[in-house]
């Protein structure tokens, strides 16, 4: 594991130290899984069991990939998306598949199919064959050999025969449940850790476990009632995530209030005494870190000065600004107009998707790979439309929400908005531009309607800021 900062090192011991609350801030870039992940380990060498949470399962996936990384020996309960064989193996079904009763449950399983197929070869009594007659009389007429109601003797043995199966099954079912309850326990309880999602913390498999620590990942992105469910399985929790960067969505207005999160809840009631905040970041160079470093975190961000440094990785001369190592940061004002598709409430803005195209074909031509670049929307129809004009370049290609959490070397944000009302819609959430512009590690390319974005005082700072430290293009 790398060597932990002072930042890390610090969140780590106070969040071991605290009685029951503990809050990480981790701005983009500033290791919040690694400091997660050394709290995990650290409370189970002191003896601790760990249940360990994000709302989502992918997230949960990246936090067990890092903790088998490092030797911890976690249990992940529900449905891994990662095929990743270092998450597939701590399963829950790959770790019950290794005791050494495991042969007799599949037997049991194996028996339970062969009698089904055997049944399969039979009359099963479905209403229309049986006629009225109940199971008993089935097996009783079928023990004297009779027939009844129209049915002949051989259609009622069929019936019969189908009915003795099923009895069979069922018994040699309940006993494979007993014995997979049974494994299923067992691995549970040697587990020192055990990772899932918010949601499957309360299912009934986990209801008798309990915990002596909570970690929730990305506890910013979930709701509050999202965050209760693991919150009661231990006397303890720390909470990880971003309150700068996007809350989780949510689509109901009634609902609203749910996108203000636990962990801002809990900032706000308690504060310094509860909350330690990453500071160094490794992912963005210096002219793209310092504009969300003054707007969104008060300056306090610190970058190594190799990171610091980093330039864009190309093989060959840049044919344009959009490719240029040595400009970092780069606005080009797009005299384009929004436009909605009828019955859409998106927008699109095509003379910017046209100006986003030339930007990646220029940073693919200078010698990046595809899976280098990622081009970002606040909206869905110049998603599309970008999806649509990019499909054959390979580059990745979603809206800023969906690129929460993701980094890529180069970044191109197309803001789309552009009428004389200065109207900005959703792009108010300065939370959604937060996420935007902390995506790239060397190159970040922002494409807009300056007339438009100028009449919000933050987006008309970053135009100034990008003037007088990035590179500017009427």
């Amino acid at each position: 594991m790398p060597e932990l900062n002072a930042y890390q090192k610090e969140a780590v011991e106070r969040a071991l130290r605290a009685d029951e609350l503990f809050l990480v801030h981790g701005p983009p870039g500033t290791g919040k899984t690694t400091t997660l992940v050394e709290l995990i380990k650290r409370a189970v060498e002191r003896g601790e069991r760990v249940l360990a949470t994000a709302d989502s399962n992918a997230a949960v996936d990246n936090l067990l990939e890092r903790l088998v990384r490092e030797g911890v020996p976690a249990v992940r309960v529900g449905s891994p998306v990662r095929v990743l064989p270092a998450v597939r193996e701590r399963t829950l079904d790959a770790l019950v598949s290794r005791e050494p009763e495991y042969g007799e449950l599949k037997k049991l399983y194996d028996e339970i199919e062969k009698i089904k197929a055997r049944q399969r070869a039979l009359v099963p009594p479905e209403p229309r064959f049986r006629r009225g007659l109940s199971d008993e009389e089935i097996l009783r007429l079928a023990r004297l050999g009779r027939s009844a109601r129209g049915l002949s003797s051989s259609t009622i043995s069929q019936m019969a025969r189908w009915i003795a199966l099923r009895n069979e099954a069922k018994k040699l079912y309940q006993q494979a449940k007993k014995l997979e309850e049974k494994l299923v326990r067992r691995v549970l309880s040697r587990a020192p850790v055990v990772c899932t999602t918010n949601a499957t913390a309360g299912s009934e498999l986990l209801e008798p476990e309990r915990f002596d620590l909570t970690v929730i990942d990305e506890a910013t992105q979930a709701t509050e009632p999202s965050c209760l469910i693991p919150l009661v399985k231990s006397p303890k929790l720390v909470m990880a995530g971003d309150h700068k960067q996007l809350p989780p969505t949510v689509l109901s207005e009634k609902a609203k209030p749910l996108s203000y999160t636990l962990f801002e809840r809990m900032l706000e009631l308690y504060g310094e005494p509860v909350y330690a905040m990453l500071r160094l970041q490794y992912r963005m160079n210096e002219p793209i870190v310092e504009f969300p470093n003054r707007t969104f975190y008060g300056g306090k961000l610190l970058t190594p000065p190799e990171v610091a440094r980093r330039r864009l990785p190309v093989k060959h001369p840049p044919g344009g600004p959009y490719a240029d190592p040595e400009k970092p940061l780069v606005f080009k004002a797009v005299q384009g107009r929004e436009e909605q598709k009828k019955g859409s409430t998106s927008y699109y803005n095509e003379a910017e998707a046209t100006e986003a195209v030339k930007a990646v074909k220029e940073l693919l031509k200078a010698g990046l790979k595809p899976e280098q670049v990622g081009v970002v929307s606040p909206y869905e129809e110049q998603v599309k439309l970008l999806e649509e004009l990019l499909k054959n370049e390979g580059v990745e290609v979603k809206t800023v929400d969906g690129f929460q959490g993701r980094e890529k070397e180069a970044m191109v944000v197309s803001f789309v908005r552009a009428n004389p009302e200065g109207e900005l819609g959703f792009l108010k959430d300065y939370r959604r531009l937060n996420v935007a512009v902390t995506r790239p590690r060397t190159k970040l390319v922002l494409l807009g309607h300056e007339e438009t974005l100028k009449r919000d005082p933050v987006y008309a700072s970053l135009i100034n800021f990008v003037k007088e430290k990035g590179t500017y293009i009427k």
